[in-house]
């Protein structure tokens, strides 16, 4: 049975990993040196801190997801970027864990604990080619807003 927590200073190696995971798409997972040399993907998490929001997916004892929400300035500005305002979500999910729920399930939880903080909107970038996860936004109530190169923006207001 999957469970989640809250994300802190501890979990940012795994969640580097996630984020390979996520940047990678169906090109499979970057280095990550990879991930670290290119702002455009490093910025998810050197501007995330404990205080932003962010859960841990557990199953039994390992871990296998992690989904955390990133606000980003007008001057370095996120795949899915709307506003400095607005929250970016990254999510990953280990590959052998996918397609099982874990997904959904971890973004409900991360929607839930942002409604309770007050977040009220947060916007994320897909790829076109990635109907999986669109059809998970969009079960979770994100809409697309804008497209960029080969992937859409989605927002989600509450």
């Amino acid at each position: 049975m999957a469970s989640t927590r809250r994300a802190g200073a501890r979990d940012i190696p795994f969640m580097i990993h996630v984020l390979r995971l996520a940047a990678g798409g169906a090109n499979g997972p970057l280095s990550i040196e990879e991930c670290r040399s290119n702002p455009a993907i490093s910025h998810y998490l050197d501007r995330w801190s404990p205080e932003q929001l962010g859960l841990i997916c557990s199953e039994e004892d390992t871990e296998i997801g992690a989904a955390w929400l990133t606000l980003l300035p007008a001057d370095d500005p996120g795949y899915g970027f709307i506003a400095p305002t607005i929250p970016e979500l990254t999510i990953g999910v280990a590959p052998e864990y996918q397609g099982k729920g874990h997904g959904d399930f971890l973004l409900a939880n991360l929607l839930d604990a942002a409604d309770r903080a007050g977040v009220r909107s947060i916007s994320l970038s897909v790829a076109d080619d990635n109907d999986r996860a669109r059809a998970m936004y969009q079960r979770a109530g994100f809409a697309p807003v804008g497209q960029h190169e080969q992937a859409t923006t989605m927002l989600r207001v509450a």
